[in-house]
């Protein structure tokens, strides 16, 4: 079973988000169990009473009284909960420094469309997926000709892809191999790596430069960050740093 959290004090947008994952559900080969709250006062005295665990969050920035980072941060805190996968919707996206703290998964901006929403609602649910089945591992797992290839994750520059076949670069060498880079995205560890295009997926440990629109790595190739994956890109890449500093 997945557990889902909405926070949203517009009671038309709970429902249509309900809706919305609900329809994914037959998809998936397991339970969607969906918890309403209308405001982020509801929200945080039910974690403060019940402790309760949810894999993943749709939270709403703008709300009365406690705002969703508000919220987030109750959510953080709470010991069950740190790492639960956080997704805010807003109409507004000048939060990137307040959602710092509070490793967001993704952003998926007001109005919602569809096709954004079942894609980034899929990688969260993939990714929770991946995480019960498998421990993390320092290695990633590729197969080359029927045989088994581990590739130090630490190594790997970046995935790209091409009809059905990845090239995936390391410090040392490419191996290419046949294979689809939603499946590849979902096998790696999401603070690490992060898609920039349909066709491209890198490791931010050997990023160079950065801009809002293209990212240069440290092999010197450039790639453009498709106008999808902007805001996404700019918050992971955010946390990515963040994290680093303290470590």
């Amino acid at each position: 079973m997945i557990h889902f959290a909405i926070c949203d004090d517009d009671s038309t947008m709970t429902g249509s988000l309900e809706r919305m994952l609900l329809a994914l559900e037959p998809q998936y080969e397991t339970k969607f169990e969906v918890s309403v709250f209308f405001s982020g006062e509801e929200f945080c005295d039910h974690l403060d009473q019940t402790g309760e665990r949810f894999d993943i969050v749709l939270m709403d920035i703008e709300m009365r009284a406690i705002t969703g980072v508000e919220a987030g941060l109750a959510l953080r805190e709470n010991i069950a909960n740190e790492h639960s996968l956080l997704i805010f919707i807003s109409s507004h996206k000048s939060y990137y420094e307040e959602l710092l703290d509070l490793h967001v998964f993704c952003f998926i901006p007001k109005p919602i469309f569809m096709e954004e929403f079942n894609l980034k609602i899929g990688r969260a649910i993939q990714h929770v997926l991946n995480q019960r089945e498998r421990p993390p591992s320092p290695d990633f797992e590729i197969k080359i000709n029927q045989r088994n290839l581990l590739v130090p994750l630490h190594s790997i520059l970046y995935l790209e892809s091409e009809v059905r076949q990845i090239r995936l670069h390391t410090t040392d060498e490419t191996h290419t191999y046949y294979g689809r880079l939603d499946e590849e995205e979902a096998k790696l560890p999401s603070h690490m790596f992060c898609r920039i295009h349909k066709s491209h997926l890198v490791n931010f440990g050997h990023v160079k430069t950065i801009t809002t629109k293209d990212v240069v790595m440290a092999d010197d190739r450039r790639f453009s960050i498709s106008e999808a994956y902007r805001d996404h890109v700019k918050i992971a890449y955010m946390q990515y740093r963040w994290r680093e500093k303290q470590s």
